[in-house]
């Protein structure tokens, strides 16, 4: 059945990056406007080929998201958390520089708008700070601000530089998000894995359950007499708190 799974995955994923890149020529001009609805498409089908049974999944407040900017800040595990984003909220990625380099899914990622990081660079990371900060308006933009992914049990802590978008551009509102899987410990992407091995422990499984939660909002508000640093923190409790909770 993994194999089932994961032949039926890989050929559902090459068909829809050539069919978007077909749709993006054709509509070029919008295709950073119409690229999250056709990723929230493709993520949503995905996830029900891979089994993935979401059992709670708060809402985005009304309040936050009127007329603001939204950025979830969310614990990252393994590569199911991008499709599951994507198929709740509709949001675009901050994502590593190498995924721009990956065969025709670097090119998809590109031009539905993926923000892109080096992250051995500091001045890289300043400018995509910025870039976020003056893209985030009117859009969704998903942030895991631990860098890289990995277990509960790894407790990988939040960078805090993420968090300046929010100085800069005092609209955007910070969302935490927690991203809770029932079979953690078995789909977590490990740090000696490469991108297939990880889909071949998710497709392992005969089903994958999770639960998502948005705490309260953060906002500009909040850093008065508070450091980046502080705020980091306060983010980094909210998140990762509910993960050590009985599934």
């Amino acid at each position: 059945m993994s194999i089932v799974k994961l032949i039926t995955f890989m050929a559902f994923t090459i068909v829809s990056a050539v069919l978007y890149l077909i749709v993006a020529i054709l509509l070029f001009p919008w295709h950073k406007k119409i690229g999250p609805a056709l990723l929230q498409q493709y993520s949503r089908l995905a996830l029900k080929i891979l089994r993935v049974q979401i059992d709670s999944a708060d809402r985005i407040p009304v309040a936050a998201a009127k007329n603001r900017g939204i950025i979830l800040t969310a614990n990252h595990v393994s590569l199911l958390d991008i499709l599951l984003m994507s198929a709740l909220y509709r949001t675009i990625y901050l994502s590593k520089e190498e995924v721009r380099r990956y065969p025709l899914i670097g090119l998809v990622a590109a031009l539905i708008g993926i923000i892109f990081l080096k992250r051995e660079s500091a001045f890289d990371g300043h400018r995509v700070i910025k870039t976020i900060a003056r893209q985030v308006t009117g859009r969704i933009i998903t942030i895991f601000p631990q860098g890289t992914t990995g277990a509960i049990t790894d407790r990988l802590p939040f960078k805090r530089g993420i968090f300046k978008a929010v100085e800069i551009n005092p609209d955007a509102v910070l969302l935490p998000v927690t991203i809770h899987y029932k079979e953690d410990h078995e789909i977590a992407w490990r740090r000696n894995q490469i991108l297939i091995d990880n889909l071949k422990v998710i497709c392992a499984q005969e089903s994958i359950h999770v639960k998502v939660t948005i705490h309260e909002p953060m906002s500009i508000e909040d850093y008065t007499d508070k450091t980046v640093s502080e705020i980091c923190a306060v983010a980094q409790e909210k998140v990762l708190s509910p993960l050590w909770a009985e599934y």
